[in-house]
């Protein structure tokens, strides 16, 4: 089950979407609704979970997110040695759009966008 919880954060723009199986979050989407864009944040799910389609629900959902709240663009960083990451937002329609070097500091991260209206 998708459900979206309240972010007591102090941010307003700060939201995330959470999966929860038998009453246990098992992965987690947390953005930042800015305007008419959206960030990714952080999108993790419990390692004993992947492959069972999580992270591709969450990734709907928060389109569906995007579409309903007439967002323009989504943005986020990644690893560059984040292959699966990478391999799961291309297929969402995001494109590397440039290269953040030494972004998380022993590594170079990339910018990635897709277009939404």
């Amino acid at each position: 089950m998708i459900r979206e919880v309240e972010v007591l954060d102090g941010n307003p723009f700060s939201k995330t979407i959470e999966y929860v199986v038998n009453d246990e979050v098992v992965g987690y989407l947390k953005y930042l609704l800015i305007y008419d864009r959206m960030e990714i944040d952080c999108l993790f799910v419990d390692e004993k979970k992947r492959q069972m389609g999580i992270a591709n629900k969450l990734m709907a959902y928060l389109i569906s997110v995007a579409i309903n709240n007439h967002v323009v663009n989504i943005t986020l960083e990644v690893r560059i040695s984040n292959e699966i990451a990478r391999y799961l937002y291309r297929k969402y329609g995001f494109r590397e759009v440039a290269l953040r070097k030494f972004y998380y500091g022993d590594e170079d991260g990339i910018l990635m966008e897709k277009q939404v209206m």
